[in-house]
């Protein structure tokens, strides 16, 4: 989408980046010039806000703009202005010397973090963060100066929130105050960020740390009882899901292109969130794409799953009642998931025990426990120790060795 052409005032610019567009304002202050952002918007794709929304979008800002650039000029002109009165959380002011850095809180370096993050990160990922900074960092933290914040006061808060919150959740909520209090080490209006302080294992009660998915596989017999309960698409995708192992994101994310029939591989190497395309989970822990072996169940699924959407979409998994694209494990869960386990009678467990059963199955079966980490994305098996250890203990007990020994060492 082209930048509309807009009419703007003096003093009010429309500056576009290559993935942002910000309304900006200038002005002189005892013979400095000055710019505040009045605003900034991600740049909008044709497909998701019309050219006429977007250009509608911005001529209320500039107009807006226009308005706070005519009130700064007045205060100016009667010798009223205080540059921290119209913009208390300016860092040019800051360094300009027209604010004090003492005031600066919080909220303000919550605010800049997700304006900038709208360009760094994938819109799910800032949707998150926004969430996690209006409703739990901003009212717990908002209106303290930054330079009053102490690691204390995060631990008290973080202890508190684990008697309802789970570890990892505590972590995610954590996650962009750090990024945005780095930016206050950067200005150096701090020393040190109180944030990076924190050890959540060393806070967290013992129920918080105790993960809410437990490996808790189910049996074959469970797995054939409860397939027996589903038809079409969903019994293929859930067949499916039990005998890869794959995460909901990335079964709702495989299209036909990668599945390799001859050599029986699956590529996975993206996964769908709130109906987003991105990178796999483990990306950033090096394992950016993988070859998963089908299993003959796996194959029956995918056989019978070609004349669902084989001819007609470049996904393999389609809702049966919209015929397009899963979005997400809630719709997955509440549509198809959980009826079934009702309907089956069986004790309910969450869509992700697929993976686990998975895991389950080939650990069991004597499985080499590097192929099965390189199955299920991992980059050693130090997880599957971690989740699965126990289970690996039983398998070694049962192992009987393939080399045949001689009756002197039997």
């Amino acid at each position: 989408m082209e930048l509309p052409a807009i009419t703007v005032p003096r003093g009010v610019h429309i500056r576009r980046f290559s993935l942002s567009v910000s309304i900006v304002i200038t002005f002189t202050v005892n013979g400095r010039r000055c710019r505040e952002t009045y605003t900034s918007h991600r740049y909008p794709d044709d497909t998701v806000v019309s050219r006429r929304e977007f250009e509608g979008r911005l001529k209320r800002d500039v107009k807006a703009a226009a308005q706070l650039l005519a009130r700064v000029q007045h205060a100016l002109q009667t010798n009223e202005f205080n540059y921290a009165d119209f913009f208390p959380d300016s860092k040019q002011g800051v360094k300009l010397g027209f604010c004090d850095n003492n005031h600066v809180t919080v909220e303000y370096y919550l605010a800049t973090f997700l304006e900038r993050a709208k360009t760094q990160v994938r819109p799910v990922t800032h949707k998150n963060y926004r969430k996690m900074v209006k409703y739990q960092l901003i009212p717990a933290f908002g209106e303290i100066k930054v330079r009053d914040l102490t690691p204390g006061m995060l631990r008290d808060w973080i202890h508190q929130k684990s008697h309802v919150t789970k570890r990892k959740t505590l972590s995610n909520i954590i996650s962009p105050l750090k990024q945005a209090l780095d930016d206050a080490v950067m200005d150096r209006i701090i020393d040190t960020n109180p944030a990076r302080s924190i050890n959540l294992d060393r806070i967290v009660t013992v129920e918080s740390r105790q993960s809410e998915f437990k490996p808790d596989p189910f049996t074959e017999q469970e797995i054939e009882q409860l397939l027996s309960v589903m038809e079409g698409q969903v019994r293929n995708l859930f067949q499916f899901a039990f005998y890869t192992g794959m995460r909901t994101s990335e079964l709702i994310a495989i299209s036909w292109d990668k599945i390799d029939f001859i050599n029986r591989e699956i590529l996975v190497d993206v996964a769908m969130v709130d109906g987003q395309l991105g990178k796999l989970k483990t990306a950033d822990k090096g394992v950016k794409s993988r070859k998963i072996l089908m299993l003959d169940e796996a194959m029956a699924a995918l056989k019978a799953q070609k004349v669902f959407t084989f001819e007609q979409s470049k996904f393999v998994f389609h809702h049966p009642l919209t015929n397009k694209v899963w979005q997400n494990d809630t719709q997955i869960r509440r549509w198809a998931w959980q009826p079934a386990i009702r309907k089956a009678g069986l004790r309910y467990r969450n869509p992700y025990q697929t993976r686990h059963t998975y895991a389950h199955m080939l650990i069991r079966d004597n499985e080499n426990l590097w192929w099965i980490a390189s199955q299920m994305g991992h980059t050693g098996i130090e997880m599957l120790n971690r989740h699965y250890g126990g289970w690996i203990e039983e398998s070694a007990e049962r192992y009987k060795p393939h080399r045949r020994f001689s009756e002197s060492h039997r």
